[in-house]
């Protein structure tokens, strides 16, 4: 492998693209990408670009990924240096690309249906109201469905509530959530209505808000057996996890702070909140459709 500086890779790289009829502005994307692992390299390393390792490049993204840096700007910048590499490669200064074996990121799909629209969540409601299997369950899963779609609870923390957990009189309900983290959320009072309604038909001597008649803490798995049958009963399929998030999305949408989203979600980093403030398809086209020209 012959040695080469980095001032001579990159004008063999910008070179190889001319050739290849690459746009100028693509090539001076590409060159602004190389420069900034150039520059980590400088700091990290001491080494040139070109003579960069696999373990350093791995160390590049991971950095790209903290700096709070978009999906889709990280993935280019792993293009960019993957294409770097490759080039080197075919003119004989490198025999590996150390960019070989890293995946660019996954792009989360933009919302289409994440969470149900208020006529699907009703018609939930109603499935359960016209269930055969008696009145016990039917109460009990109007309070689970009531309690995951207006709280955002997860199904695990759902399963875990004792009564000790309910505070009624001020509306708030303690949560233990992902690593024992413990958090208070509201309590909405259609959920307490719900609640209250369960207590009167609950018998089982438990510690547990919800149980089965088998077991006397129900399970994930039976939440997540509840709404797939309520799915067999309508015309759009849903999970427990869609409750979840509808919750999360009217919050978002009534409060429009993230800060508020990640409280309520139990979210360590409020970036994960993010989707909840980002429209939906259906929303920007909504938006669209009020202001496109039509002359």
């Amino acid at each position: 492998m012959i040695k080469i500086t980095d001032d001579k890779a990159l004008e063999i790289f910008e070179k190889n693209m001319r050739e290849e009829g690459r746009s100028p502005n693509t090539i001076k994307n590409y060159l602004a990408d190389i420069k900034h692992f150039q520059e980590f390299m400088g700091v990290h390393t001491g080494d040139g670009v070109s003579a960069a390792a696999q373990n350093t490049c791995k160390k590049f993204v991971q950095h790209l990924k903290k700096s709070g840096l978009a999906v889709s700007t990280i993935n280019r910048r792993i293009q960019s240096l993957r294409t770097f590499y490759n080039v080197l490669i075919k003119e004989g200064y490198r025999s590996d690309n150390p960019l070989d074996g890293i995946k660019p990121l996954k792009v989360a799909k933009q919302n289409e249906t994440k969470w149900l629209e208020r006529h699907q969540v009703r018609a939930i409601f109603e499935a359960i109201d016209n269930y055969p299997q008696g009145e016990e369950k039917r109460i009990r899963d109007r309070a689970i469905i009531s309690v995951l779609v207006n709280t955002g609870l997860r199904v695990s923390e759902l399963c875990n509530l004792k009564l000790e957990h309910l505070d009624f009189e001020n509306g708030i309900i303690e949560v233990t959530g992902k690593g024992s983290k413990y958090r208070k959320v509201p309590f909405p009072k259609a959920s307490q209505k719900a609640v209250k309604r369960w207590l009167q038909y609950r018998d089982l001597d438990t510690p547990y808000l919800f149980h089965t008649e088998r077991s006397p803490r129900i399970t994930d798995r039976a939440v997540q057996h509840i709404a797939q049958k309520l799915s067999e009963r309508l015309n759009f399929k849903f999970t427990v996890h869609q409750l979840r998030h509808t919750a999360l999305k009217n919050i978002a949408d009534a409060t429009g702070k993230i800060e508020i989203v990640a409280s309520v979600a139990g979210h360590e980093d409020v970036n994960t909140s993010k989707r909840y403030i980002e429209p939906s398809l259906a929303e920007i086209g909504a938006a669209m459709q009020q202001s496109e020209y039509d002359f």
